[in-house]
């Protein structure tokens, strides 16, 4: 994928598997002018590698809605081939709004009707 791909999206988990694991090894093999874009966690870019690629390619692009540790050092050197939005913005889309609104309507529900108390946090 990365090879064939003009834009590479992740959309995977932080965990022991993918912490780090897009790293410089599988960066370098992005196709000529290629994009990544992360969606996922900032924990799985390797930042030491993703600066790596920036150095070593100058047709490599990234784009990112949660900025990297090493974020200052990205934007003043290879400020017109990133982009940072200002906020996370996992699962900003209407459908997304819509079932997290449906899902706290079914749990107050629950609460008032049956003493639910399964998703209490305080």
């Amino acid at each position: 994928m990365y090879r064939i791909c003009d834009y590479v999206s992740l959309h995977i988990p932080a965990n022991k598997h993918t912490i780090k694991s897009i790293n410089f090894a599988l960066l370098s093999k992005m196709k000529e002018g290629g994009t990544l874009i992360n969606t996922a966690r900032k924990e799985v870019i390797d930042e030491d590698g993703l600066l790596k690629m920036f150095n070593n390619r100058n047709d490599f692009r990234y784009i990112a809605d949660i900025a990297p540790d090493n974020r200052e050092i990205i934007e003043n050197e290879f400020s017109s081939r990133c982009f940072f939005t200002p906020k996370k913005m996992g699962a900003q889309t209407a459908e997304a709004n819509i079932n997290a609104g449906i899902a706290a309507s079914k749990q107050i529900i629950a609460f008032l009707e049956k003493d639910d108390k399964t998703f209490q946090v305080n």
